[in-house]
C-alpha cells in the first residue's frame, strides 16, 4: 500500500515539475525601447511616453531621463501582452507643444526575440497628420482609369502602423496609396510640405541608380483625379540595388487643394520604366520605422475640418453675406 502511495506522489511531483516550466516559459520579460526626437529631428529629452494594451486597455508609462530622449517599457509576456495584442504609443514632449499616437501590432517574430528594440518616434507639431502604408487593397473610390499604369490600390492607416509586408511594383508601373478615410465635407488644404518616408529594394541586383517617382494626388468620390492634381511631385534614385533603403522626401505643395466630400487623397510609387525587374515597398521593416506621409501643419483636420475651423468658415461666411446684404441696401 505505502508503495502505491510513494508511486503516486512521484507521478504528481514529475507532473507538477513538467508542468511548471511551461508556465514559466510563457511569463516572459518584453522589453520596449526607443529614442523620441522632436518634429525637426532634435532629441526630446525626458519625453513622457504611455503605452496602452488596447485589448485590456491596461496602460503603462515608460522610464526615461531627464537628460536624455531614451525611454524603456518592461511587459511581460503571457501576462501584459501576447502576440497580436495592439500597442498604443502616446508620446509628447515636456511642455507638451509637440506630440504623436500611435498603434501597433506586436507580431510572434517579437515575441520570440524578447520585445521591440529600437522603436524610435518622431513628434509632430500640432494639426500634422500619420498615414501609415499597409498592403491591404483599396475599395472604392480609386483611380481604375484605364490605361494608367497603376498596378495596385493600397490603404494607408492613420495612426495605426502596418505590418511587415511588402508590395511589388513591375517594371513601369505604380501603386497608389489612398488615406483610408474620405472626406467628410469638402477639405481644403492650404499650401505646405507633405513628408513621406518608405523602404524600398530592387528585386535586381542591377538596378542601381534608377528612378522612383513619388506623388501626391487627389480623386473625388467617383474615383476620378481631382483638377490640378498630382498636387506636387519628387523623385530619388536607388543607391544600392537589391538592398533596403529609405526613401525621403518632402512634397512642396505651392497652392492649396480641396479634397471634396467622398473623395479621398493617395500617395503614387511609381517606378523606373527601364529596370530590369520590379521594386518591392515595405510597409514595416523590422528595425526600420514605418513607411508613411505626414501632412502639413495647415491640415485642417482630415477627414473634417475640427471645430475652430468649421466655426471660422461660418463666420467669415456670415460676415460676407452681411456685407452684401449691406451694399444692396445701400444701391437700391
Amino acid at each position: 500500500m505505502n508503495e502505491k502511495i510513494v508511486g503516486t506522489l512521484l507521478v504528481v511531483a514529475m507532473c507538477i515539475v513538467c508542468t511548471v516550466p511551461a508556465v514559466v516559459a510563457q511569463e516572459t520579460p518584453f522589453v520596449i525601447n526607443g529614442y523620441v526626437s522632436s518634429a525637426n529631428g532634435d532629441a526630446c529629452n525626458n519625453p513622457s511616453v504611455t503605452v496602452t494594451n488596447t485589448d485590456t486597455y491596461e496602460s503603462w508609462p515608460a522610464e526615461n531621463a531627464l537628460a536624455s530622449n531614451y525611454y524603456r517599457l518592461v511587459l511581460v509576456n503571457g501576462t501584459d501582452l501576447t502576440a497580436g495584442a495592439t500597442l498604443k504609443f502616446e508620446v509628447t514632449n515636456q511642455d507638451g507643444s509637440q506630440s504623436k499616437i500611435v498603434q501597433s501590432g506586436i507580431t510572434q517574430a517579437e515575441i520570440t526575440e524578447g520585445g521591440r528594440f529600437g522603436y524610435n518616434i518622431t513628434l509632430s507639431v500640432p494639426n500634422q497628420q500619420a498615414w501609415y502604408f499597409t498592403a491591404n487593397t483599396a475599395s472604392a473610390p480609386i483611380n481604375d482609369t484605364p490605361n494608367s499604369g497603376i498596378d495596385s490600390h493600397r490603404i494607408m492607416t492613420k495612426g495605426a502602423e502596418g505590418g511587415d509586408d511588402s508590395d511589388s511594383i513591375p517594371v513601369g508601373k505604380q501603386v497608389w496609396f489612398y488615406a483610408d478615410q474620405v472626406a467628410d465635407c469638402d477639405v481644403s488644404f492650404p499650401l505646405g510640405t507633405w513628408n513621406v518616408s518608405y523602404w524600398v529594394r530592387t528585386i535586381d541586383s542591377g538596378d542601381s541608380n534608377k528612378q522612383i517617382t513619388t506623388k501626391l494626388h487627389g480623386i473625388d468620390s467617383t474615383g476620378a483625379e481631382l483638377p490640378g492634381s498630382p498636387y506636387a511631385v519628387e523623385y530619388y534614385n536607388i543607391i544600392e540595388a537589391h538592398a533596403v533603403e529609405n526613401v525621403t522626401k518632402s512634397l512642396n505643395v505651392a497652392a492649396g487643394f480641396t479634397i471634396p466630400e467622398g473623395g479621398r487623397f493617395a500617395i503614387e510609387v511609381l517606378w523606373d520604366s527601364t529596370a530590369q525587374q520590379g521594386l518591392q515597398v515595405y510597409c514595416n521593416p523590422p528595425g526600420k520605422h514605418a513607411s508613411q506621409v505626414t501632412s502639413p501643419t495647415s491640415d485642417p483636420g482630415y477627414p473634417i475640418p475640427e471645430l475652430p475651423t468649421v466655426l471660422l468658415l461660418g463666420l467669415g461666411l456670415l460676415v460676407f453675406a452681411g456685407y452684401m446684404g449691406l451694399r444692396r441696401r445701400r444701391n437700391a
